[in-house]
């Protein structure tokens, strides 16, 4: 930890971190933080492993972040793996998945929010990853076309659908294209070892536009989601038609964050297929 940043933690603990002194300073502080690396980024741990990173962005990259979904995934992830991260946001998960993947692992980030994908282009600079993460503009749901994006900033509650109301008065309404991971796939003959998903309600739309994917790649393919069942209304998502699919897909979720209703309850899970033995004591 630099010198700075040892000042500025003192200083806000004795204050308080959303005291009004702070928050007014903390500007200035970023700024401050962002010249005395002449642009090279801070040195910021994310579960044990140091990255680089804007400091202006240090908040959506928590030093612990998900940290028992964070262990599921790296006890299980190979080296030269492919993982593709579908709402990327400012790349919490695509640092994680270059690092844990190794220098033959690729990384393809969806991420419709150009706010959001300039923060995630300068982190995969500052952290030397260019040749090996995509960025592809763009959201994925249940059927290519267009759609609208409530979004404000960087922010990773920016959504299609509706606008997340804890951001509504912030928003801006962009008009994105809109793939079908199954669409997408196979046009760039691609095998993905592991899907991520995180889209604030879409979830289950994307899952809906990757069924053949699932098929395809069976257990030797990893899911990781997301589940946000309080905004899936926006999604014409359903209790119902998510356990359809899951069902259809012979696919179950296992809870990783602790919630009690893997489908009922926002929380991240496992989709484990059928005759799978997932060992998911991460939660």
């Amino acid at each position: 930890m630099s010198l700075i940043q040892g000042a500025a933690r003192k200083f806000s603990g004795l204050l308080g971190r959303e005291s009004w002194l702070v928050r007014r300073l903390r500007p200035a502080y970023e700024s401050l933080l962002d010249s005395s690396t002449l642009g090279r980024g801070i040195r910021w741990p994310i579960n044990g492993v140091t990255y680089r990173i804007d400091p202006r962005y240090r908040h959506r990259l928590g030093q612990q972040y998900d940290a028992p979904v964070a262990a599921f995934i790296r006890e299980r992830m190979r080296e030269g793996a492919l993982c593709v991260d579908v709402g990327a946001n400012v790349g919490v998960y695509v640092l994680q998945f270059a690092h844990w993947s190794g220098a033959q692992g690729r990384v393809v980030a969806f991420e419709p929010n150009v706010g959001a994908r300039e923060v995630l282009q300068k982190h995969i600079d500052l952290n030397g990853l260019a040749e090996r993460v995509e960025i592809v503009p763009a959201a994925v749901g249940a059927h290519a076309g267009e759609a609208t994006l409530y979004a404000a900033g960087a922010d990773g509650m920016s959504r299609l659908g509706a606008a997340n109301e804890l951001i509504a008065a912030e928003v801006s309404e962009v008009t994105v294209p809109v793939v079908t991971l199954d669409e997408f796939c196979t046009a760039r003959n691609l095998a993905p070892d592991w899907l991520f998903i995180d889209i604030e309600g879409f979830e289950i739309a994307a899952l809906e536009g990757a069924r053949e994917l699932v098929r395809k790649r069976g257990a030797g393919m990893h899911l990781i989601v997301e589940m946000h069942p309080n905004v899936w209304e926006s999604a014409a998502t359903t209790r119902a038609s998510a356990e359809a699919l899951l069902g259809e897909l012979k696919l179950r979720a296992v809870p990783l964050t602790g919630q009690t209703d893997p489908l009922g309850d926002h929380g991240i899970v496992y989709l484990e297929h059928a005759g799978e033995e997932a060992r998911t004591s991460a939660s």
